[in-house]
């Protein structure tokens, strides 16, 4: 620990005097609706001396102690230079750094009595803004400005109006309201907001929110959307001091008007109820309604943050949590709570009077507070914080930030009341790298003003002492960090000797990156003519950006030179052809040095830590000779580097297999076997063969294997791993289908080319019949060019069908009439088939055979189920008595009617019954007579057929010359018939036909007949009735009668 004790007690002792002839007074006028610094403390410490800042050091962290204020502080950084901040304390302790380390004080001439509530602000253009209220009952706020971090300060202007509880914000954005400059207080029954447009020249009032009415008014500034700055919100706190109500506002104009966009009921009691007042172990506090806004560009961007304190579980008397909400419809609605601190049991802790701020570049969320979880008996509390870099979801471990307890009720502090006025807020603000926090600490039983770094790293020298003849190591140690997660950079200083000088070597780089922390370096320290006597060096570590950043000193005695002693080693005695080898100087007092070297490359060297490359293969001597001023002195080693032969690389080969099947190990045939990740072979994986890699997600993974043979190893040999991905296999639904379809072709599989497989599946084809009724996994297998496969699955339902009964159907003849198919059970089905239409059978229209009668019921879940008998059509016996016949009348004629399996026979007229009948004219004459015969078969079917026999007088044919015979078929007929005539010798005739009453209705004249003439003859939409046809020459004449139906 650094700090002088007799400073501090100093800074106490001035306190004990001044406080205890006003405690009553101040106590006597507590008013707990009020968060104001008591009067009688005001007026005492108006010119309070300033003490020197000083760093406190307990295990290597820093905390910065800048003198004893009034607590209450608040704090700023320059967003144009991250190691400039400014802090200012209660009632007017103002604090300023330009280097992030070191503090001066500057306060600002107000020219009234300030009353305190200090709060600060910068805008984007670096002009800080210092808020103070004013006085001697209290009127509102004035502001400075400053344009140097407060070194020095504008006149003081009147910012707002009010009596309690002021706020600043200030817009860092490029945006339309860019450098505008916000405030808020509370006013007599109700709240005050004013903006600056022009860099807080001037200030205008624009709105003044009725609820609200306790302390805790606040103002922040964040984008809306893509307009950078372009939401002001303002949170108004009322209610009870146990049950706040906080009214969010939001201004799109840049705080020209603002809309209320909800009231909120988030916070209860912290701690315990003491005269009206929150107190945790008598020290007051409010659940004020702490806002901040993420203006980066990042996934939260324009989130609004809520952090307060509150009582869990709620009640009087319970333990505070720090709370965190968050909003992304600009304050309408907010999130659950998430706890900011941890611990294996907060309730058990107070955690209390929580600050806040969300970094401009990164969006990572700020939370520092009080915290007592360290102390059993929770009366002492350390400075606790944390971060989020998720957007509130979730907050990195808590980290203690102060270095040293402090005993909460602190009746030396100079506070007074009951509960007791030790301040009502802290402050903390960030770069892009690192915040830094500022708070009242009460670990001396005074107001010490405090601040510290978060992310932050330890630092400590080692030696802190050292005697140099010549050159020594210092090393620079982090031994611990606190959430860092950037790298150190080291540099260093020391006194400037009366003559020779100084140098500085960082033989390892001058920083450690956050991967290898906690870390050290060293830093050698030469010393070149340098008088004998005491030097003190002074070592730097800080970030990137200049934050974090801690000194430490280290003495460095000069003493005399003495002669040198020449020691040296080597990295590796044992090499391999080809590789080079690192040697270590541990000479004492050497100036200069010459290094000999059988088989190097060099062969000599005058480096202090030379590497030589040994191509040849044996062994070698090495010698070093070292002087200085006072002498010199030569080490030798003989047969010290042994060089082997670099073998060649192991045989091996490349593997691969499918993602989720056995994955294959990796084999190479060589000795000593080592697996490497990279080319280089400094990255190993493994040592020995085979090589289970260990690898299970697809894609191709590289190693490089080597052997080694005398401690020699060969160059990698390069082989693969490759896991393929499955195929991305996918199977469409498939539905139901009916017990009864028809076997079908499945598809709906992809990639193409696959098969399915599964119940009632044969190449490919799905057969429900088979697969049976219910539901069946049906699957899709698909492997690719890699071998690799996977499977889809789908499930195709198989609905039942109706059990469908039909039957036998009595045969029927080919001429029966149509008729109405039945016996299909059950009832309500359709026939199908041949001669089928509407359930009717039409025998007529199919003819004889065997015909196929299907029959078809729609059961209630739409399947189709059937059945099918045979209905047999006989065919009707073939009768056929030939072609109408003319002739003679003394001649007689046999009709037959005989067909196969005829059963009997009926002749009319006449009633015959035998197969045949014999004809002639008796009874008949010269006419014609109409022979009909029915035919039954043995399937009792009936046919019949008709002949018309004519009886002619034969003289008449004669009686043309040279006419034989005459034929006239069919008849009957309509009226379309065949007619020919024979004739024995050449001759002409005329044709015509009439009907029966003697109308012509056909001739044809001059017809000459050779032999034999066939013509068939189409008369004119004739008649039903009997014709006659004459045939007739000069030589004679003949007519025949025919039937046209």
């Amino acid at each position: 620990m650094k700090a002088s004790i007799l400073t501090k007690l100093m800074g106490l002792l001035s306190l004990l005097i001044i406080c205890p002839f006003y405690l009553g007074a101040q106590e006597a006028a507590d008013d707990p609706n009020l968060d104001q610094i008591p009067l009688w403390y005001l007026e005492q410490t108006q010119n309070m001396q300033r003490l020197p800042s000083e760093v406190i050091t307990i295990n290597d962290f820093d905390n910065f102690y800048l003198g004893v204020d009034f607590a209450e502080g608040h704090i700023s950084v320059n967003p144009l230079d991250p190691k400039q901040f400014f802090t200012a304390f209660n009632t007017d302790g103002s604090h300023y750094t330009n280097d992030g380390y070191n503090w001066l004080s500057s306060n600002p001439s107000w020219g009234s009595s300030m009353r305190g509530d200090p709060v600060t602000a910068y805008d984007g253009d670096g002009n800080l803004y210092y808020e103070n209220m004013y006085g001697s009952s209290i009127q509102g706020c004035k502001v400075v400005k400053s344009s140097d971090n407060g070194e020095t300060w504008d006149p003081a202007v009147i910012a707002i109006s009010g009596n309690d509880k002021n706020w600043l914000a200030a817009d860092q954005s490029n945006g339309p309201y860019a450098n505008y400059v916000y405030s808020t207080m509370t006013n007599s029954g109700s709240g005050n907001f004013t903006r600056s447009i022009d860099q807080g020249l001037t200030w205008q009032s624009t709105f003044a929110p009725s609820t609200q009415s306790l302390p805790g008014m606040m103002v922040c500034v964040g984008p809306d959307a893509s307009t950078q700055g372009g939401s002001v919100y303002v949170v108004t706190n009322s209610g009870s001091a146990f049950a706040s109500t906080y009214t969010f506002y939001e201004s799109n104009d840049g705080g020209l008007t603002f809309e209320n966009k909800s009231a909120q009921s988030f916070a209860g009691y912290v701690g315990s109820n003491v005269n009206g007042r929150n107190a945790v172990q008598n020290m007051r506090t409010r659940p004020y309604p702490f806002i901040t806004a993420d203006n980066s560009y990042g996934a939260n961007r324009g989130r609004l943050y809520l952090v307060y304190a509150s009582n869990d579980p709620p009640g009087n008397g319970n333990k505070p949590d720090i709370w965190c909400r968050y909003s992304d419809d600009s304050a309408e609605n907010w999130s659950e709570p998430v706890r900011v601190n941890s611990g294996s049991n907060p309730t058990f802790s107070n955690q209390w009077q929580p600050a806040t701020w969300c970094d401009y570049e990164t969006g990572r969320l700020y939370v520092q507070w009080m915290d007592t979880r360290d102390t059993p008996t929770n009366d002492s509390a350390l400075i606790y914080a944390t971060y989020s870099d998720d957007g509130g979801l979730t907050f990195k471990a808590n980290k203690k930030i102060s270095n040293e307890k402090m005993k909460i009720n602190c009746s030396s502090c100079g506070g007074g009341g009951t509960p007791r006025y030790q301040g009502d807020y802290s402050g903390i603000v960030s770069n892009s790298s690192t915040s830094m926090s500022s708070w009242s600490d009460f670990r001396w039983g005074t107001f010490a003003s405090f601040t510290s770094y978060f992310p932050d790293f330890a630092m400590r020298v080692y030696p802190t002492t050292a005697d140099i003849q010549i050159r020594d190591t210092i090393w620079a140690v982090i031994p611990g960090v606190k959430l860092y997660s950037d790298e150190v950079i080291f540099s260093a200083t020391i006194d400037t000797p009366q003559s020779g000088s100084f140098s500085f070597e960082y033989p390892d780089g001058n920083s450690i990156t956050y991967s290898f922390l906690p870390d050290s370096i060293p830093i050698v320290v030469n010393a070149d003519q340098v008088p004998i006597g005491g030097y003190t060096m002074l070592i730097k570590g800080e970030g990137p950006n200049g934050t974090p950043v801690h000194f430490r000193e280290a003495t460095i005695n000069v003493v005399p030179i003495q002669p040198p002693s020449s020691d040296f080693s080597a990295v590796d005695t044992l090499t391999c052809s080809g590789s080079n080898v690192s040697f270590i100087d541990a000479s004492v007092n050497a100036t200069s040095w010459l290094w000999t070297f059988e088989g190097g490359d060099p062969a000599q060297s005058t480096e202090q830590f030379p590497t030589i490359t040994y191509n040849e293969v044996g062994e070698f001597d090495v010698t070093l000779e070292v002087s200085n001023s006072a002498g010199s002195s030569t080490s030798s080693k003989s047969d010290y580097i042994s060089v082997n032969t670099i073998p060649d690389p192991p045989s091996t080969e490349d593997k691969s297999a499918c993602v989720y099947s056995t994955i294959p190990p990796l084999e190479a045939v060589g000795d000593n076997i080592k697996w490497y990740f990279d080319s280089d072979l400094t990255q190993l994986a493994y040592s020995s063969t085979p090589f289970y890699t260990g690898n299970t997600l697809p894609g191709e993974y590289v190693y490089f294997a080597t052997q080694t043979i005398n401690n020699c190893e060969s160059s990698g040999y390069e082989v693969s791993l490759t896991i393929h991905e499955l195929p991305i296999v996918s199977f469409d639904p498939l539905g139901e289908v009916c017990l009864s379809a028809e076997a079908f072709e499945l598809s709906g599989g992809m990639p193409a080319g696959g098969e399915y497989f599964g119940d009632g599946v044969y190449e490919d084809m799905f057969y429900a019949s088979v697969a049976g009724v219910g539901s069946h996994v049906i699957g899709y297998d698909y492997m690719d060019s890699n071998l690799c496969s996977d499977t889809a699955f789908q499930t195709i339902v198989v609905l039942p069908i109706d059990n469908v009964t039909l039957t036998q159907l009595p045969p029927v003849c080919a001429d029966n009439e149509p008729f109405e198919l039945s016996g299909g059970n059950p009832t309500g089905g359709v026939f199908s088939g041949d001669g089928v239409i509407d359930n009717i059978f039409y025998a007529g229209d199919v003819g004889a055979g065997d015909h196929i009668i299907t029959y078809t019921i729609i059961s209630q879940n739409g399947c189709p189920s059937s059945t099918s008998e045979v209905l047999k059509v006989w065919a009707l016996p073939d009768v056929n008595l030939g072609n109408d016949t003319t002739i003679c009348g003394d001649q007689i004629i046999t009709l037959d009617a005989s067909v196969p399996d005829a059963a009997s026979y009926l002749w009319m007229p006449g009633g015959s019954t035998s197969p045949s009948i014999t004809v002639d004219s008796v009874g008949i004459g010269y006419n014609s007579q109409e022979y009909t015969v029915g035919v039954t078969d043995n399937n009792s079917c009936f046919n019949e057929d008709v002949v018309t026999v004519t009886f002619i007088n034969c003289t008449g044919i004669k009686d043309i010359d040279g006419l034989v015979n005459i034929g006239l078929y069919p008849n009957p007929n309509d009226g379309k018939f065949n007619f020919n005539i024979e004739s024995n010798k050449s001759t002409v005739v005329d044709i015509s036909i009439f009907d029966n009453n003697g109308k012509l209705q056909y001739e044809l004249n001059n017809l000459h007949i050779i032999d034999n003439y066939k013509s068939e003859i189409n008369l004119k939409d004739p008649n039903p009735g009997i014709y006659f046809i004459s045939i007739r020459n000069e030589t004679g004449s003949f007519v025949k009668k025919f039937l046209v139906k």
